[in-house]
């Protein structure tokens, strides 16, 4: 490294470490996230949540990015919506840089999504769902979760249409089973 990248690299460092630091996960965040998140080093945890820290295995690659994209989904549905944003760049980070075999991708597209259309990128977010099903046709989640996003926009065949091709490859899920009772039941 020459002489002017070596104090570069450390201001970065410094810098991002002090960001995790300051905006730790908090005890109730740490809660709501997926619990291999709790499997990342204590510089991602606050002071109050650091007794959560587990060690379980960290699925995927850039779990580093994922995790904080989670957290600001929560702050964002706490009213921060600046924090959506930030969830946006977190998931594109990690969809730019794995490769394929990434279990978390398809869960990476669901949430990006869900920070999109909470933004009202109504065209982006509905890609994305998408996307999360074309990389896992059996993510019932992502079918229901589309599901309810075409119901917020009034586009209830769409939500049907959507909910009967999850039954598809998730015969048994019982969300997208209760979904559609409802859906047919409010005909």
């Amino acid at each position: 490294m020459n002489k002017y990248k070596l104090p570069l690299f450390f201001i970065v460092l410094t810098t991002s470490l002090t960001a995790i630091a300051e905006g730790g996960w908090t005890e109730s965040e740490a809660r709501q996230m997926p619990p291999f998140c709790l499997g990342l080093p204590l510089i991602y945890f606050d002071v109050s949540a650091k007794h959560l820290k587990n060690n379980v295995k960290v699925p995927g690659q850039h779990t580093q990015h994922f995790c904080p994209g989670m957290v600001d989904i929560i702050r964002g549905d706490r009213g921060d919506k600046r924090a959506y944003l930030t969830a946006i760049n977190e998931f594109d980070y990690v969809q730019v840089h794995s490769d394929n075999n990434n279990e978390l991708l398809d869960s990476v597209s669901l949430y990006k999504a869900e920070a999109l259309g909470k933004l009202g990128k109504t065209g982006p977010a509905i890609a994305e769902y998408n996307k999360a099903i074309q990389l896992n046709n059996k993510y019932h989640q992502a079918y229901a979760r589309l599901a309810d996003y075409y119901l917020t926009l009034g586009m209830k065949q769409d939500a049907i249409d959507t909910i009967k091709i999850g039954l598809r490859f998730s015969p048994e899920s019982k969300g997208l089973k209760n979904r559609l009772h409802k859906l047919s039941a409010d005909k």
